[in-house]
């Protein structure tokens, strides 16, 4: 790994010299001021002469070259190597052209450790370095040195380390953490406020400590149900008390709903009271919802192709008392399925309710809710990458598939009216950073 030293220039050789040959760098960077700029710094690293002044100790002063040749710095490029800032009191400026810099430098070099000592130049300029390495999660240095008089360091007595672990934490949390959200991405909102923890380490103060204890908890609880292992979700939930808070009333209660319309699904047995036994399927459309949010279109049309199909499997399970893991091996299913051609699946299920049903049921709101457009829809599904074809899913086929589905288990729901509970609950986005304890967290 290359080890990439900034440092800002100002009146004074003495930090730069004391900071380079402290930390011994693969390549210095100068960050000076230039024309058309007044009695510009630049002079100090290429000028021609003698421009540095150096004063000795009885207090005269010394002039010697400049700080590249004092540096003896071999293959000096001043394309490379010096940053002229043409307006050293500019922090917009300043910082825009440092952090282009950087970014530039992690181009050049495959691996690189970014240091800064900020001891030299305008105060603008070290403001800038310091915010720009913070950004950048680099390293900050400043020379301490005796001065007599409030523009230069005289004397250097060695480089300080200034911690930033704290800062560049909270800053990654602030800005990476509300976009994890947005999009339901809590794996990488975890890996967020962990790194953050143990970057903080002991600094963290008891409060915050907690709360990222807290939020912690609760996004492990959040990515074990968007990966569908609802017992060990649920039972985290328990512990971090999700009702404790407004933002998250209801939501432990949706997810003992649709645990129990699994169990309920499982085992073949009548859904409990309370439960319509239909919540697993209004999961899976929430968590098709999460995938297209993301972009995932295939993904997102792989669980709707679900949804439907087990919206079937329940009805036939809970309405027609048909057990659905032995669906096929019905006697009266086995001989509907000979005489109408049916294949095992989703356009098996659908087309033998319909025979079955005719204009009543779900086999009639299928019919009526243009089951063809659906079967054209799902058709381009079949032709995706994680069915059966080379076409990607697109976004406006998750989109119509996504609120024809949706339509057609609410409509389904309450044709046949099934006592449903409170609406189904998405898991939380943003909402979360308005809690209370995750307010102390960010602040």
């Amino acid at each position: 790994m290359s080890r990439v030293l900034l440092v800002s220039v100002g009146g004074s050789p003495e930090p730069i010299l004391h900071a380079v040959r402290s930390h011994g760098p693969d390549e210095v960077i100068f960050v000076c001021s230039s024309p058309p700029c007044p009695a510009a710094s630049e002079v100090q690293v290429i000028g021609e002469g003698n421009p540095c002044s150096h004063r000795r100790e009885d207090g005269s002063i010394e002039t010697r070259p400049n700080l590249v040749h004092q540096l003896e710095i071999k293959d000096f490029r001043p394309d490379l190597q010096l940053l002229r800032l043409a307006d050293p009191d500019n922090l917009d400026d300043c910082h825009r052209r440092i952090r282009g810099f950087c970014h530039g430098l992690r181009q050049r070099f495959s691996s690189c450790h970014l240091i800064a000592d900020y001891s030299g130049g305008t105060k603008t300029m070290s403001a800038a370095l310091a915010m720009a390495m913070i950004e950048q999660a680099g390293q900050l240095t400043v020379v301490r040195g005796v001065r007599s008089n409030l523009q230069r360091i005289d004397q250097s007595r060695g480089v300080l380390p200034i911690p930033v672990s704290a800062l560049q934490a909270g800053r990654l949390l602030r800005e990476r953490l509300p976009a994890f959200l947005e999009d339901h991405r809590y794996d990488r909102a975890l890996e967020a406020v962990q790194e953050f923890t143990a970057r903080q380490g002991a600094e963290l103060e008891p409060a915050r400590a907690e709360a990222a204890h807290r939020l912690q908890r609760l996004l492990q609880a959040l990515v074990r149900w968007d990966r569908y292992q609802w017992q060990e979700a649920l039972g985290l939930a328990r512990q971090v008390g999700l009702d404790g808070e407004a933002e998250l009333v209801g939501l432990r209660a949706w997810w003992e709903r649709v645990v129990a319309a699994h169990q309920c699904l499982a085992k073949a047995t009548p859904p409990p009271p309370g439960t319509s036994g239909y919540e697993l399927v209004q999961d899976l459309l929430l968590s098709a919802g999460r995938r297209g949010r993301r972009g995932w279109f295939d993904d997102a049309v792989a669980r709707l192709y679900r949804a439907l199909e087990l919206l079937l499997q329940t009805y036939i399970q809970l309405e027609l008392r048909i057990d659905h893991r032995h669906f096929w091996r019905d006697p009266d299913v086995k001989e509907a399925r000979s005489r109408l051609g049916l294949s095992k699946g989703l356009d098996g299920l659908s087309r033998w309710l319909q025979d079955e049903e005719g204009d009543a049921g779900l086999g009639g709101a299928l019919k009526r809710r243009q089951w063809r457009r659906f079967r054209k829809l799902l058709d381009k599904r079949n032709r995706s990458l994680l069915a059966h074809g080379l076409q990607p899913v697109d976004e406006g086929t998750w989109r119509s598939l996504q609120e024809g589905i949706t339509d057609l288990v609410g409509a389904t729901l309450t044709d046949l009216h099934i006592q449903q509970g409170p609406s189904p609950r998405q898991l939380p986005g943003t909402s979360l950073l308005q809690l209370p304890s995750i307010q102390i967290l960010m602040a």
